[in-house]
């Protein structure tokens, strides 16, 4: 079964904190500096993402207000696999509420694509009521609201992984 990742950098990727998050399961983080912006991630989330989108199973989409920067910047100076990852795009004035432009991107992109499986993987998915509704009225879909803090937790891969299916690749 084929399964499409979209996924979000701020609180996600990047857990937006000063000091390196303890409760998330990586243990390591690193800091960069991306475009100006401080960048704190995991290098083992790192390595799960690259090992998540090397599957033949797996398509990872961006669906940030990074946009290109994702892919052109952050994924090379992170070591993230994700230059060639394709990079949804909308009218980032649309903010809240159904006409959020990642709410907008993704529904062209199911409706368009139709996979089988998807998991949407964004922080502001938990303050966004018409986007969580839409998910959970999909029964391909799965929403994973990382807290903007911590970001993408070990446990929230395993989760990802586990959905996946048994051949999924150990951490």
């Amino acid at each position: 079964m084929s399964t499409t990742i979209y996924l979000d950098v701020d609180g996600v990727i990047n857990a937006v904190t000063k000091r390196a998050p303890t409760t998330t399961g990586w243990g390591e983080y690193a800091r960069r500096k991306v475009n100006s912006f401080p960048i704190m991630f995991a290098p083992g989330l790192v390595e799960a993402l690259n090992e998540l989108a090397a599957r033949d199973d797996v398509t990872i989409k961006w669906l940030t207000t990074w946009e290109k920067d994702a892919a052109e910047d952050l994924s090379p100076a992170l070591g993230i696999d994700g230059r060639s990852w394709e990079v949804l795009t909308g009218d980032q004035q649309a903010w809240r509420g159904g006409d959020w432009w990642k709410l907008q991107a993704i529904k062209a992109d199911v409706e368009a694509t139709t996979p089988e499986r998807f998991f949407w993987i964004d922080d502001d998915l938990a303050a966004e009521a018409a986007a969580l509704s839409w998910v959970d009225s999909r029964p391909e879909g799965t929403a994973i609201t990382p807290h903007l803090r911590l970001g993408l937790t070990s446990a929230h891969v395993d989760e990802l992984r586990a959905a996946i299916g048994a051949e999924a690749v150990a951490a």
